[in-house]
């Protein structure tokens, strides 16, 4: 176990996997914006986008709610850029980490297992679980409220999909030994992250990557966290969409991520307030899971970078319940969402005019030397009688 990065083998592939909510988009914008400057010092971030997004979806077989599968050939183009590549290659979608075994098997055998370098970011549950729960508000149709959803992520019997979804990104257990099992112990790196220390994996990268350090500064993309007013009026669009049946509508993809975008952007008002604290009903349970995770990043045989002992989080039993959602919400929120959502809802119907095939043209008529004075004068009388219901024009 070491606390410091060390820099990895030279033609090493880093395949950074997140797992979500543990500032995979930042450490994605700034390896895009230098993308230049990486290849000046030997290091590939493969294809074109701020990550891999839709690579690592055609490995797993993924997509949008409502839209088809990634093509698996969009795998195999990274794939060849990787192979191709001199020096060191570092990949990262957070994607990886709803990675099954056959996925797994087949991520390590097409890149190298002797290449292979898998890093996992470790959060503090604290901070993890308030984020955790707005995202899958943003991005998947969540409807419970943020209490209800803790219910089901922290119970014991992990009975819900809720549950099973968050803790196969997060139970750090399973997710070590899910890479354990076809990676030898010293490619397979855990990085606890310093909550307050905000550019502790920029350094790391470099670090692991062999960048001269501040390298890595911030790039444009932000994934910033909404106030609880404006994540309240996307959960009530979700609970609507729910109701109305319309979950997995594809039509309602553009519209929605344009809304999500016009929240982004609006203007802050002084009343909007952040997710309150955890509740005391969460300290005890809290505690304990936090126990197990930092003892199991302790007894690792992966390489850890930081301190495990970060890990640990004892809540306050005495914590004031979470009230009840806001029933109000910025107006220049709301008007900045719809904005966007009709322009995503515009733009989308341009495209789909666009690619709609043209109306056949009208067979030609008679020749007018072959139509008779009679048949000449209905036809006059017919749009003369067009133009005056058109008031002369």
């Amino acid at each position: 176990m070491s606390t410091e990065a060390r820099l990895l083998p030279d033609g090493a592939v880093l395949v950074h996997i997140g797992p979500y909510k543990t500032g995979t988009t930042a450490i994605q914008s700034s390896l895009h914006t230098h993308r230049p400057a990486l290849a000046e010092h030997g290091v590939t971030y493969p294809g074109t986008y701020h990550r891999q997004m839709r690579p690592s979806w055609a490995l797993l077989g993924r997509s949008r709610v409502g839209e088809a599968d990634v093509p698996a050939d969009e795998w195999a183009a990274m794939v060849e850029e990787v192979r191709a590549a001199p020096g060191r290659v570092v990949i990262s979608s957070e994607d990886f980490s709803s990675a099954r075994s056959r996925h797994i098997d087949q991520l390590v055998a097409d890149l190298g297992p002797e290449r292979v370098h898998i890093l996992i970011v470790a959060r503090r549950l604290d901070t993890l679980l308030p984020s955790g729960w707005q995202e899958r508000v943003k991005s998947v149709n969540e409807t419970r409220t943020y209490d209800a959803w803790l219910r089901a992520v922290l119970s014991p019997e992990r009975d819900s999909d809720v549950a099973r979804t968050f803790w196969y990104h997060h139970g750090l257990r399973d997710l070590i030994a899910r890479w354990r099992e076809v990676l030898p112990p010293e490619q397979v790196l855990v990085l606890v992250n310093d909550e307050a220390d905000r550019g502790m994996q920029a350094r790391v990268f470099e670090q692991l990557l062999g960048l001269p350090g501040g390298r890595l500064t911030p790039g444009p993309h932000t994934n910033t966290s909404f106030s609880m007013e404006r994540i309240e009026l996307c959960r009530q669009v979700n609970v609507a969409v729910e109701g109305r049946g319309w979950v997995g509508n594809r039509p309602l993809n553009t519209p929605r991520r344009a809304m999500l975008a016009g929240l982004r952007t609006a203007p802050i008002q002084d009343f909007e307030t952040s997710i309150p604290p955890l509740p005391g009903w969460t300290a005890e349970r809290l505690a304990e899971l936090s126990e197990d995770r930092a003892r199991t990043v302790l007894e690792s045989d992966a390489v850890v970078v930081g301190d495990p002992d970060a890990l640990r989080y004892a809540g306050d039993p005495a914590a004031p319940a979470l009230p009840d959602p806001p029933a109000t919400i910025p107006v220049a929120a709301a008007a900045g969402a719809l904005e966007r959502a009709f322009a995503g809802m515009l733009k989308q119907l341009r495209q789909h005019q666009k690619a709609a095939p043209r109306p056949a043209p009208r067979p030609p008529g008679p020749a007018v030397d072959q139509v008779s004075s009679r048949e000449l004068l209905r036809e006059v009388a017919r749009r003369q009688a067009v133009r005056l219901r058109r008031g002369g024009r």
